[in-house]
């Protein structure tokens, strides 16, 4: 028998249903909430009616359809004839869905605004400032540096490639002269040992689709995660690379 996801951990997250980014998620969602030891396959129809009445989101019975007949051929879903009942696949598909608290969008060719809905995010940060990303440049320190310049506050910057390095260490040198306050290290490893870019303070965990200094020229994203266990296991990973690195 199939290990059902937390129920008190699907109740939380009722109310918070609209935000998945759609009806195939939306309906896994349904389908497990529902879903007891004697009672795990739904129609497209029940699926539908339940998103409607009872989550209040607009959609139709067709639609859910589509989003389940594309959840079976993804094998997130199975099919049967009494209805669908959701695989260990949807269950891990929809747990990380459910642990994205919010993703904030860069479009593409919007660079200032991508500054201005950075700042949003690193307004919220607190504690030691730990910045995982694989390639670094000059505008990579301006945007730090913009951010934390009225703060006393330390941070860690993990990289493996830095652009003109002789000129980024002359630069680092001139920042940290004029802003004494901020306390920034930066480390770098080999090459090809980071691959994912994230930021972590002392207790939130946001995971960037682009490096800090490209965010705005095309298009990207900054998700934050909530998921307890995989704050600890990123901040023990980086807490670890971070010993061994070599400092700039």
């Amino acid at each position: 028998m199939m290990d059902r996801i937390d129920k008190e951990k699907l109740k939380k997250f009722k109310g918070e249903v609209h935000s998945l980014p759609d009806n195939l998620s939306i309906s896994l969602w349904v389908i497990e909430f529902l879903s007891k030891n004697d009672l795990t396959c739904f129609g497209a129809a029940e699926i539908a009616n339940y998103i409607v009445e009872e989550l209040g989101i607009s959609t139709t019975r067709q639609a859910i359809s589509w989003a389940l007949q594309k959840a079976t051929k993804e094998s997130l879903c199975h099919k049967k004839n009494h209805g669908y009942m959701i695989m260990k696949s949807g269950q891990d598909k929809l747990l990380k869905l459910m642990n994205i608290r919010r993703v904030t969008l860069f479009a593409h060719g919007k660079p200032v605004s991508a500054r201005i809905e950075l700042e949003k995010i690193f307004s919220q940060m607190s504690g030691i400032i730990r910045i995982c990303d694989p390639y670094v440049d000059e505008g990579t320190l301006d945007i730090i540096y913009k951010q934390f310049a009225d703060k006393k506050i330390e941070i860690r910057l993990l990289t493996t490639q830095i652009k003109g390095e002789p000129q980024f260490k002359r630069y680092l040198g001139k920042i940290n002269s004029e802003y004494p306050e901020i306390e920034l290290e930066i480390r770098k490893l080999k090459k090809g040992v980071l691959h994912d870019r994230y930021i972590i303070d002392n207790s939130n965990f946001w995971l960037s689709g682009n490096s800090l200094n490209h965010l705005g020229n095309k298009e990207s994203f900054i998700a934050e995660l909530s998921d307890a266990e995989i704050y600890k296991i990123v901040l023990t990973t980086f807490n670890s690379r971070w010993q061994s690195a070599k400092k700039v």
